[in-house]
């Protein structure tokens, strides 16, 4: 390799990769988070409580991605995009969460 960039032939695809990636997530983050259900009757109104913590996550990870992605592909070549550290720190925190109470409600059922 020279060290010379090479130029972009991607037209806006990788950004909505991307977008499509983090709906994945957010789909499977909600999927998983419903299986929480199946112990409400154990474990009352905390199971519930994550549900809906759960959902609302998913639910801003869909939307805020594809609010994301509009902004982005537009100035898609131009370098120095930010990088969506909000949004990961969200969905690891989240899911970090999510699979501390899953191990708790399997534990104490």
């Amino acid at each position: 390799m020279d060290g010379s960039a090479t130029p972009r032939t991607d037209a806006g695809l990788q950004p909505e990769r991307t977008a499509l990636a983090w709906q994945r997530t957010a789909i499977s983050f909600a999927a998983a988070s419903l299986l929480f259900l199946r112990w409400a009757t154990h474990h009352g109104p905390l199971v519930v409580v994550l549900v809906a913590a759960a959902l609302a996550t998913a639910t801003w990870t869909f939307f805020h991605t594809r609010t994301r992605l509009r902004r982005v592909a537009h100035h898609f070549p131009m370098p120095g995009l930010e990088p969506a550290a909000g949004e990961v720190l969200v969905v690891t925190t989240a899911t970090a969460v999510l699979g501390i109470a899953a191990v708790w409600v399997t534990l104490t059922t």
